[in-house]
């Protein structure tokens, strides 16, 4: 009896271990800092993220940097969400900024609806910062 005790404790120790773990390698809403705006490669803020500082025309040679799905692989036409923590942006379809977009206001998150895996470019609209 002592011994299937014992056996069962390290088990649920071995379980509880198992998230703590995983959950080191994700990267999340958090990681992205103020005044940066970060592309996720999967919905609702998951998967690896790729932080950006500025406006991009292109976004052809930027990749998703961070642990997590998608790490490595381009974040043109592959973002499914966002975190803006900077001034009001848009996404873009297209590169130099046309198209259907996505706006995304100041310290908001969100899923991509008109560039979802069809993100081109980004333009922030810095005359709206407060």
């Amino acid at each position: 009896m002592k011994r299937t005790l014992k056996l069962a404790a390290a088990a649920l120790g071995a379980a509880l271990l198992v998230p703590a773990f995983a959950t080191a390698a994700h990267a999340d809403a958090s990681d992205c800092e103020k005044w940066s705006f970060c592309f996720f490669y999967n919905s609702n803020q998951q998967g690896s993220h790729d932080t950006l500082g500025d406006s991009v025309p292109n976004l052809a040679g930027y990749i998703f940097t961070s642990p997590g799905n998608g790490q490595g692989q381009p974040v043109k036409n592959n973002a499914a969400s966002v975190v803006n923590n900077g001034c009001p942006a848009h996404v873009y379809f297209n590169s130099n900024f046309s198209g259907p977009n996505d706006f995304i206001p100041m310290f908001e998150s969100a899923n991509l609806e008109n560039t979802y895996n069809e993100n081109a470019s980004l333009s922030f609209t810095t005359q709206l910062c407060a």
